[in-house]
């Protein structure tokens, strides 16, 4: 039977029973009667809300971060929003990225580099469905406390302050041990894409250099470590002004990576980069790892790479000092609070890691 033989109410259950937000869109635009039908203001929002939280839900841990503001605590209970194209266009960008996430996740949590599993891999799969939804639901809760809690009115002296952990804490006491262990386990796929992809340590660098090249000294002089704060790495060498071919393999196409630092320093780093929330870190995952592209620029690429000072730790370091004072030497607060919630509930400390993938 053709398509337009069908009656309203079974369109109608067409539409309601799609999986994507551009799936209604794309069925919409196939003839002129589903586009209708989809026009009524009465089925609009619910068949495009029914599929949003299909396909990039908890929408009622999505909403309250794309409706959050300073003047009213994230804790605190708030009137829904009525059903609008701009909610929807909200959801659909940070669905997008907690989607993202999901997507990085098996190549993030079951990776070769784990030191402590260095097997892991063997073990990677895609997300079920179900783990696709929990880890949004972290995502979504992880972006919220960055936006209310990550920012300049919380500086590096108020952080133990009684009334500012108390406050903190408000916003975690609303969700279970099981989804508190979720947060933490997706805080420590962000950690690892900090670590391995955007500002990996002065080891993990010698180590991929080595594994790479193993023990040609002649790659030597293109490993760039900050061996201490006080010590910048030398500048890049100047690129030849007129290569012979796109092609013409200069030291900056082979380049491993720069270090942030030994171990000790890069702990500090990776804890005040965790402030990011989850949209800013994958940018700059992005940027690094993927298109070269930050904040809407090309930074990176061939020419980026072409002028002294054009490194990407240079991009990334100029991006966090645009943040102003209070970003540096000020750690996350979102892993000390988790363990502060479940304290007052009498629990253990809970071990985060795998709590996406192995929960019951």
């Amino acid at each position: 039977m053709h398509l337009q033989a069908l009656p309203n109410e079974t369109l109608l259950q067409i539409l309601h029973s799609l999986s994507s937000v551009p799936d209604v869109l794309s069925l919409s635009l196939s003839c002129h009667r589903l586009h209708d039908l989809i026009s009524r203001p009465a089925q609009r929002f619910p068949i495009l809300f029914s599929a949003a939280e299909r396909q990039l839900g908890p929408l009622h841990s999505a909403i309250p971060l794309c409706t959050h503001n300073s003047s009213q605590a994230p804790h605190l209970p708030r009137p829904s929003p009525p059903p609008s194209l701009s909610l929807l266009r909200q959801i659909l960008d940070v669905g997008t990225i907690a989607n993202a996430w999901a997507d990085l996740y098996p190549s993030i949590h079951w990776s070769s580099s784990n030191n402590d599993n260095p097997d892991a891999s063997s073990s990677r799969r895609l997300l079920t469905s179900t783990e696709r939804y929990r880890l949004r639901r972290a995502c979504y809760r992880i972006w919220l406390y960055s936006l209310a809690y990550h920012h300049a009115s919380f500086p590096r002296y108020s952080r133990r302050q009684p009334a500012t952990i108390r406050l903190r804490a408000a916003l975690l006491r609303g969700w279970s041990t099981a989804e508190l262990a979720e947060i933490i386990d997706l805080q420590a796929v962000l950690r690892k894409a900090l670590d391995q992809h955007i500002c990996p340590s002065n080891g993990t660098v010698i180590r991929r250099h080595k594994e790479r090249y193993g023990n040609d000294s002649s790659r030597d002089s293109m490993l760039i470590v900050n061996h201490h704060l006080t010590c910048p790495p030398p500048p890049p060498p100047p690129y030849p002004q007129k290569p012979q071919s796109l092609y013409y393999q200069h030291n900056w196409h082979n380049q491993t990576w720069q270090g942030w630092g030994d171990d000790v320093h890069h702990y500090y780093v990776l804890e005040d980069m965790l402030k990011f929330d989850p949209g800013e870190i994958y940018q700059l995952y992005d940027f690094c790892a993927g298109s070269g592209r930050l904040g809407g620029e090309i930074v990176g690429g061939r020419d980026g790479w072409q002028q002294p000072g054009g490194s990407k730790k240079t991009v990334v370091e100029t991006h966090v000092a645009e943040m102003g004072d209070w970003f540096v030497n000020n750690g996350q607060t979102l892993g000390e609070t988790v363990d502060f919630v479940v304290g007052e509930r009498g629990e253990d400390e809970i071990e985060g890691e795998g709590a996406i993938v192995h929960a019951g």
